[in-house]
């Protein structure tokens, strides 16, 4: 199946935007849990085992200000791909207009 180039850009926009949604809503539960000092598990009765979340919350955060930093940059190169100034349009960008 083809796809015109604006139905692809609307597609790939689409996803790009929940995409950013997705990930700003991680960031939430991120930030969330870099509050915990600790977490505590009951293995059995006199057993406790502890967490420290710190540090795999740092991660989680840098992998995901990553993925939306290359986003963000993947959405605005796509937009601004095909701008030309009004005196200077050339026949591949006339396609899309």
């Amino acid at each position: 199946m083809y796809l015109s180039p604006i139905t692809e850009k609307k597609i790939v926009s689409v996803f790009c935007f929940l995409l950013i949604t997705l990930n700003l809503i991680v960031l939430y539960f991120i930030i969330d849990l870099l509050n915990y000092d600790e977490i505590i598990g009951y293995l059995s009765i006199d057993e406790i085992k502890r967490c420290n979340t710190r540090p795999l919350a740092l991660l989680f955060l840098a992998v995901n200000l990553t993925n939306l930093l290359f986003v963000i940059i993947f959405l605005m190169s796509a937009f601004l791909s095909n701008y030309c100034p009004k005196g200077h349009m050339s026949k591949h960008n006339k396609s899309f207009l």
